[in-house]
């Protein structure tokens, strides 16, 4: 079962930050999951929400930002005392400097069809600059995006992401030919594990904080564990 840092290591160290993932590599965990957005220059860059309120000193909508400008800011702000500036990172800079990564989940948050078929564009552009080839998984709670990716570039491998009350992930992920359901662990059971995986799905359960939770899963035969807490669970 493979350990899957959150955001890099949310809980130990900023998230979606060059720091956090770092901190990562230090405990020796290559595989990672993270949060692409589009700046309004037409960049890749790291950060989960929609708007830099939460992590960093300023405000608005990650859009309204040119990556140059995402770099000024700190997004360690909420992370104290954290002893480096962390700037909102591109994404391209995080890959360059990760090659022993061994799998990135690069999940898309909800846009609109134009924004979702840039990014898709550009990371299956990445992808293939990088060679990243079966270690890239693009996920997403949005069926469009999916779909998107499907005609796209139909050989990068795609993961639905499934809320803990969504309906039908099996039947999601099949009708959009994804390999990896992730799943809201609280949804995982003895009966939904092999279910998935009797249907060539990996399953991927976030976000695992909790020593029991993550034995339970183990038992159940989940393959990935997306945690906050790697230092914890390793």
């Amino acid at each position: 079962m493979l350990l899957v840092g959150h955001r890099g290591a949310r809980g130990e160290a900023p998230e979606n930050t060059l720091g956090g993932f770092a901190h990562l590599r230090q405990l020796g965990i290559h595989h990672v999951e993270l949060d692409v957005r589009l700046s309004a220059d037409d960049a890749l860059v790291v950060l989960h929400d929609t708007s830099v309120n939460r992590t960093t000193a300023h405000n608005g909508p990650v859009s309204g930002y040119t990556a140059a400008q995402l770099a000024q800011m700190n997004a360690a702000l909420v992370f104290p005392p954290w002893p480096r500036v962390e700037p909102i990172p591109r994404l391209e800079t995080v890959v360059a400097e990760w090659p022993q990564l061994k799998s990135i989940q690069f999940e898309v948050k909800s846009a609109s069809q134009q924004t979702l078929r840039r990014i898709a564009q550009l990371l299956t552009d990445l992808i293939q600059r990088y060679a990243l080839g079966p270690r890239a998984i693009i996920t997403s709670s949005d069926q469009a995006m999916l779909a998107i990716m499907q005609r796209r570039a139909p050989q990068v491998q795609r993961g639905f992401v499934a809320e803990r009350f969504t309906r039908g992930p099996l039947e999601v992920c099949l009708s959009h030919h994804c390999r990896f359901l992730v799943v809201n662990y609280h949804r995982c059971n003895p009966t939904l594990v092999p279910r998935a995986q009797a249907l060539g799905l990996k399953v991927s359960a976030w976000t695992v904080n909790d020593i029991n939770a993550a034995r339970r899963l183990q038992q159940w035969g989940v393959d990935s564990l997306i945690t906050d807490a790697p230092s914890l669970l390793l």
